[in-house]
């Protein structure tokens, strides 16, 4: 006959086992989140990850004579992008660029903010280039695989400008990086996007942008201008065949894709502040847009985009490839408003998946409980064998 299960000794044993379990996985679990984020996922051989901006929804209409004063934005944090030169020596000159966003369920609000010690530019001057030989030509596609500097002075300049880039084109053919392909018209290496591009001239209606709207016209050529003349963002595509005008015709070297398409569907509110020397711009869209759909990233509550930005700063030389641009980001629309986040800070976002440390210490809590448990339950005494 066996002897039943039990006794004092095998008590403490069990117990002793159960809380050791319990705090391995304890110790485990609280561990798992930082071995996620610091392991490289690799995304089609290109970025890892990337930082996710969250446009919360709100309650609120954009107030673009003075953008970024509308009290919703206050319970947003600024998101910092970080950005680098495109083209040096002549390229670079704006090191990050604050975003925010918000949404009201229909319409998708992006804010901007950039210090510009330089003064705002409202100069639209062609741009120019040297060449080896020291002869000065206009800046064409050809030669931007070889400029590394705009010739400029304090009178001959260009025009600030701001870029959003949405990727529309599947995720596998994302381009390495989101900057145009050098020596081409504004190509990107891989996919297709559209782009949201501000200018403090011709798109900023501001008494000294004396190019505003910037020459659209209708397809039978009869100029065309912005309700209430409104500041607007050109509306462009781009994918590896070149660099497209969305809708309306902007000048003669640049082919438009829709002549039928509202070519000021970006709405846009800016400022300079002379103070802190900062540029504010707000850019505003509707979620979805039925004319030149294809050319068009479509938003919902729920939805997540690859998004880049680009700033140049005019009075330094900088226009056309040469920029301030940043990596790839994630751009995620939520349908909850920012009271109710529990972070507005900027985040990692892994396309694998992710796991939260308050999660992980939750269920961790929970293993540890089961394992007291389970250490201290005494099997009910067997029957006997013969």
């Amino acid at each position: 006959m066996k002897e039943l299960d039990g006794g004092p000794s095998k008590v403490r044993s069990k117990l002793s086992f159960g809380i050791v379990f319990g705090a391995i996985i304890l110790l485990l679990l609280c561990l798992a989140p930082l071995l996620l984020f610091s392991m490289p996922v690799r995304v089609s051989g290109q970025q890892s990850s990337f930082t996710n901006i969250v446009s919360y929804r709100v309650a609120g209409a954009p107030n673009y004579t003075s953008p970024g004063s509308e009290s919703f934005w206050n319970a947003i944090n600024w998101t910092s992008v970080p950005l680098s030169a495109s083209v040096a020596p002549g390229g670079g000159h704006t090191s990050q660029v604050l975003v925010k966003s918000a949404n009201d369920g229909f319409d998708i609000y992006m804010l901007f903010r950039w210090n510009d010690t330089a003064g705002p530019a409202y100069l639209g001057d062609t741009e120019i280039f040297a060449l080896p030989n020291g002869t000065v030509v206009p800046l064409n596609p050809a030669l931007t695989q070889n400029d590394t500097q705009l010739i400029y002075n304090s009178t001959y300049y260009y025009p600030d400008r701001a870029a959003m880039l949405w990727f529309i084109a599947p995720s596998p053919s994302r381009q390495q990086a989101p900057v145009m392909l050098l020596g081409s018209d504004g190509a990107i290496t891989g996919g297709a996007a559209e782009i949201w591009h501000w200018q403090a001239n011709p798109t900023d209606n501001n008494p000294n942008d004396t190019g505003f709207p910037g020459g659209y016209t209708d397809p039978v050529g009869n100029p065309i201008y912005p309700a209430n003349n409104l500041s607007f963002a050109e509306d462009d595509y781009t994918n590896t065949t070149g660099f497209f005008v969305i809708g309306g015709s902007f000048g003669n070297s640049t082919p438009n894709l829709d002549p039928y398409a509202d070519p000021f569907a970006v709405h846009v509110g800016s400022s300079y502040s002379l103070t802190d020397k900062t540029w504010t711009v707000e850019m505003v869209r509707a979620f979805q847009m039925s004319d030149a759909s294809n050319y068009r990233v479509q938003l919902s509550t729920g939805s997540m985009s690859y998004v880049a930005f680009a700033i140049w700063q005019g009075k330094m030389g900088e226009s056309s490839n040469l920029k301030s641009v940043s990596q790839w980001l994630t751009l995620s629309i939520s349908g909850s408003g920012p009271q109710s986040a529990t972070s507005t800070s900027t985040t990692s976002t892994n396309v694998s998946g992710e796991v939260s440390v308050p999660l992980a210490a939750a269920v961790a809590a929970s293993v540890l409980i089961a394992g007291l448990v389970i250490g201290t339950v005494i099997r009910s005494p067997s029957k006997p064998k013969s």
